[in-house]
């Protein structure tokens, strides 16, 4: 096998994309993407075992398969996957591969397709970082497969930081995939670092998951680093609201300002809802007044929509608070 530590060096460097969505092509030619890595998986089965190697790599749980995969969130934040072995021989050499991996601690990179060739932008994998593999169990056939925390890996690859630059980016991409909670757990390493390196993460995870759109009136301006849209909190940073990016929308400067004002709010449909006081209120050229019922232009993955408790929260607590400008006799 190659050594832990080539192994581990291979996971630093795939991390940045742990909670992406990333093409079949970055899967089997990772090596345009990331120097170093030949490849993350080869697609053939769902083991993969690089040649010459005695422990997986990469697991791949397959949209079409005939096994009982799955993916079960803990209390604690975690997800632990249930993973089947290849179909015949426990000692064949991709199942052997697992239980070395079983047997010495050794972690394996857990991905998922979220779509086939049939898709619009062709067959997409969910890249859920690293698990370690905790038992088997042999009546029904199964792995588990626990995650990989990201406090962890930090202390595993050996940086003397709370969390490196690196891995914040990669710590809230993560929360994405894991059980929600709408407030910042601020015993999580990623809780930890500052403020500001925490905000430009997040505005990067955001804006790259509308493409600088957007998604109330989808409208777009991005020239390089100078982009329009804003990435806007639904539970609000002053309530302790999470960075996780389900809790986050690209919004135009404007939307964003009228979002925090509770001018209008998003429903558990996507609906843009506008306060019917805003309505009546003194406006010119204001298109968004217009947009009422219309829905919010949502993200590829799934997984990164606004998560419908944040926008119960901001329906809640913010919807209607512009009314708390008017004159009294107005309220």
């Amino acid at each position: 096998m190659a050594s832990s530590d080539a192994r581990w060096n291979i996971f630093r460097k795939i991390a940045p994309f742990f909670g992406r969505t990333v093409s079949a092509r970055f899967v089997q030619r990772t090596h345009e993407s990331i120097s170093g890595v030949d490849r993350i998986h080869n697609l053939i089965e769902g083991i993969y075992k690089p040649a010459e190697a005695t422990h997986a790599l990469t697991i791949a749980s397959m949209l079409a398969n005939p096994y009982a995969d799955r993916i079960e969130y803990n209390t604690d934040r975690t997800w632990s996957f249930y993973y089947s072995p290849k179909s015949g021989s426990l000692e064949s050499a991709v199942n052997r591969s697992l239980f070395n991996c079983m047997k010495d601690g050794e972690p394996v990179l857990v991905i998922k397709q979220i779509s086939d060739k049939t898709h619009s932008k062709g067959a997409r994998y969910k890249l859920l970082g690293l698990g370690v593999i905790e038992e088997f169990d042999a009546v029904n056939r199964l792995f588990k497969i626990h995650e990989v925390t990201i406090e962890v890996f930090q202390r595993r690859i050996g940086s003397e930081e709370i969390l490196s630059d690196e891995l914040i980016e990669t710590a809230l991409q993560l929360e994405a995939l894991e059980d929600w909670s709408p407030f910042m757990a601020e015993d999580r390493a990623v809780y930890k670092v500052s403020r500001i390196k925490r905000d430009a993460a997040f505005r990067k995870i955001v804006l790259e998951t509308y493409e600088n759109t957007c998604a109330v009136t989808q409208s777009k301006f991005a020239s390089g680093k100078v982009i329009e849209a804003q990435a806007a909190h639904i539970i609000s940073k002053e309530a302790n609201g999470t960075d996780d990016p389900r809790n986050g929308i690209a919004m135009s400067r404007t939307t964003h300002w009228a979002f925090d004002m509770g001018i209008f709010t998003i429903s558990d449909q996507f609906e843009i809802i506008v306060h019917r006081d805003a309505i009546a209120l003194a406006n010119k050229k204001f298109g968004l007044i217009d947009m009422k019922g219309q829905r919010i232009m949502l993200p590829e993955d799934e997984s990164r929509y606004p998560h419908r408790d944040a926008l119960l929260w901001h329906k809640e607590e913010v919807f209607g608070l512009f009314r708390k400008g008017l004159p009294p006799n107005q309220l």
